[in-house]
C-alpha cells in the first residue's frame, strides 16, 4: 500500500514537471509575442502618442563639436611643400531638433521638414568664435576645378587668372572661427549663387551652408503602423524616392531612417540603415560590442570601417576614385570636390596621411558610434563623427595653384554628440527590466518543471531498486527452511540404510 502511494506521488510529480515545461514553452512564445506587440504599439508615430512626442522633441542634449584645421605654412604650400595643420577646438554648438509642417498622409505615412538650430556655447568650447584661423579658400578651389574640367580648357585659365587677380583672391583665407562656421561674404560665392541657386543656398561661404534654422529639406516616411520594421522608414527626400547623384541604381537608393528614430528589436547581426543628406547617400552601421550606460545594457553600433571602400564597384565614382576611405560628394555640392571621410582619415588609405603633417587617427575618439537599447532601439547616446576635406589640385596655367602639390586637404571634422536625459534613461531601464522578467519567468518555470521530472524519475528508479531488493530478500527467507528440511530427510534416510 505504501509503495502504491509512492508510485502515485512520483507519477503526479512527473506529470506536474511535464505540465510546467509545456507551460513554460507556451508562456515564452506568448510573452515574447505580447512584448513585441506592446512595444510596436508604443513606437508607432501617431498624433499625441509618446513616440510622436519623442520624435518631434527628443528628450536629449545634443551638441555639435567643430574641430578646425589651422594651416600653419600657407606660403610654403603655394611653393609645393607639404601642408602642416594644427587642430583647433572643439567649438561647441548646442542643437535644437524640430519637425515643421508635420502632415499625416494616412495611418502609415507622415510628411515633415526637419529643422536644426545651432547656438554657440562658449563655456563648453576650447576657444571663442573670434579666434583667427587660416584655411583653404574653398570657393576659389571650386572655380579652379570647374575651369580644369571645362570644355574651354585653353580659354578658361586666362579668364580665371584675370578674375581672381581682379578680386584679389588668395589660395588661403584668414578669418574668425565664427565666420568660417556661420558665414562670411565672398565675391565668388555671389557668382556661384547666381549660376547654381539650387546648390548654393547663400551668397556667403560657410561650413553650415545655409542650413542653420532653415527648412532646406523635407521627408515623407512611414509611421510603422503596418509593421514595427517600417518605423521611420524613408519613402522620399525632397520629393524624390531615389537619388540622382551617383552612377548606379544601388548607390542612389534611399534606405532606412533619417537617423533620429529607429525600428525596435535590434539584434547583433542586423545592419542599421540611415540616409544622411550631408553624405548625399545612405549608409549602415554594424554591431561593435555590448556596453552598459547608466545601468542600461546597450548594443554599440558603429560606421563600418570599409564604408568608403570599393566605391567604383558600388557606383559612387564616375571613373577612378581617389582612394579607399574617402567619398567624393562633389556631384551633390555643385561640382566642388568635397570629400567625406572619418576624422583624421581613420580607416582610409595611408597615402592621405603621408601627404600631410599634423593628423593622427584614433579609433577611440574618431569612430562614429551610437549606443542602442536593443529592445526599443532608442539611442541612449552616441557620437556622429565625420570629416570634410577638399581636393587641392595643381594646374600649370592657373597662377594660384601652379606650384602646389596635389593633396586632399582637411578643413573640419565634427562630432555630433547625443545623450538622453535621466528620466528617459530610467524609463528605458524599467522597460528593459520588465522585458527581462518576462523572459526569465518561462525559464524559471521550465527549471522547476525539469527539477520535478528529474526528482520523480529518480524516485521511480529508487523504488524499483528497493522493490527488487525486497523481493530478492523474501525469496531467500522462503528458500532457507526448505533446504534445512531436505538436509534432515537426507540424513535420516542415510541412518536407516545403515
Amino acid at each position: 500500500m505504501k509503495n502504491r502511494k509512492i508510485s502515485c506521488l512520483n507519477f503526479v510529480l512527473l506529470l506536474s514537471g511535464l505540465g510546467l515545461i509545456s507551460t513554460a514553452v507556451i508562456t515564452y512564445f506568448f510573452s515574447e509575442s505580447m512584448v513585441k506587440k506592446k512595444i510596436h504599439e508604443n513606437v508607432i508615430i501617431q498624433k499625441n502618442s509618446s513616440a510622436f512626442k519623442f520624435w518631434t522633441d527628443p528628450p536629449a542634449t545634443i551638441y555639435r563639436k567643430y574641430y578646425l584645421f589651422n594651416v600653419k605654412n600657407p606660403q610654403e604650400i603655394e611653393r609645393g611643400e607639404k601642408p602642416q595643420l594644427d587642430q583647433l577646438g572643439p567649438y561647441v554648438y548646442s542643437e535644437k531638433w524640430e519637425k515643421h509642417h508635420v502632415e499625416f498622409l494616412g495611418p502609415n505615412e507622415v510628411r515633415f521638414s526637419p529643422v536644426v538650430t545651432l547656438k554657440f556655447e562658449p563655456s563648453l568650447s576650447a576657444g571663442l568664435e573670434t579666434d583667427k584661423i587660416t584655411f583653404l579658400n574653398i570657393p576659389a578651389i571650386g572655380m579652379i576645378e570647374q575651369t580644369a574640367r571645362s570644355r574651354f580648357k585653353e580659354l578658361g585659365p586666362a579668364l580665371v587668372n584675370s578674375l581672381l587677380a581682379f578680386l584679389g583672391t588668395k589660395l588661403f583665407e584668414t578669418k574668425t572661427v565664427g565666420e568660417l562656421i556661420s558665414g562670411y561674404e565672398d565675391p565668388l560665392m555671389k557668382l556661384a549663387k547666381t549660376f547654381l541657386p539650387r546648390v548654393i543656398k547663400d551668397d556667403k561661404f560657410s561650413l553650415i551652408n545655409g542650413e542653420n534654422g532653415t527648412e532646406w529639406q523635407n521627408y515623407t516616411m512611414m509611421t510603422g503602423y503596418d509593421s514595427a520594421e517600417n518605423v521611420a522608414k524613408i519613402i522620399s527626400w525632397n520629393g524624390v524616392e531615389k537619388l540622382n547623384f551617383w552612377y548606379s541604381d544601388n548607390a542612389n537608393l534611399i534606405n532606412g531612417t533619417d537617423g533620429t528614430f529607429y525600428p525596435p528589436f535590434l539584434t547583433r547581426n542586423k545592419k542599421i540603415y540611415s540616409f544622411n543628406p550631408d553624405m548625399c547617400r545612405s549608409y549602415h552601421l554594424s554591431y561593435l560590442k555590448e556596453n552598459k550606460i547608466d545601468g542600461v545594457n546597450t548594443y554599440d553600433f558603429h560606421l563600418t570601417p570599409d564604408i568608403f571602400y570599393d566605391l567604383e564597384k558600388e557606383g559612387f565614382c564616375e571613373d577612378t576614385c581617389l582612394g579607399n576611405g574617402v567619398l567624393n560628394i562633389s556631384s551633390c555640392y555643385g561640382g566642388i570636390s568635397g570629400y567625406i571621410s572619418q576624422p583624421h582619415f581613420l580607416n582610409a588609405d595611408p597615402k592621405f596621411l603621408t601627404d600631410l603633417k599634423g593628423l593622427s587617427p584614433d579609433q577611440s575618439i574618431h569612430d562614429f558610434v551610437i549606443h542602442f537599447e536593443p529592445t526599443t532601439s532608442v539611442p541612449l547616446g552616441g557620437n556622429i563623427r565625420l570629416q570634410i576635406s577638399f581636393y587641392l589640385l595643381q594646374h600649370d596655367k592657373i597662377n594660384l595653384v601652379k606650384n602646389v602639390k596635389p593633396v586632399l586637404f582637411p578643413v573640419v571634422w565634427f562630432d555630433e554628440a547625443l545623450a538622453l536625459d535621466a528620466d528617459t534613461r530610467n524609463q528605458l531601464k524599467t522597460v528593459a527590466f520588465y522585458v527581462k522578467i518576462v523572459t526569465v519567468i518561462p525559464i524559471l518555470i521550465a527549471t522547476i518543471g525539469g527539477f520535478l521530472i528529474t526528482f520523480s524519475i529518480f524516485k521511480i528508479f529508487k523504488n524499483l531498486i528497493e522493490n527488487k531488493k525486497e523481493r530478492f530478500s523474501t525469496q531467500n527467507e522462503f528458500d532457507g527452511p526448505i533446504n534445512e528440511t531436505s538436509n534432515l530427510i537426507s540424513a535420516n534416510e542415510t541412518r536407516s540404510y545403515n
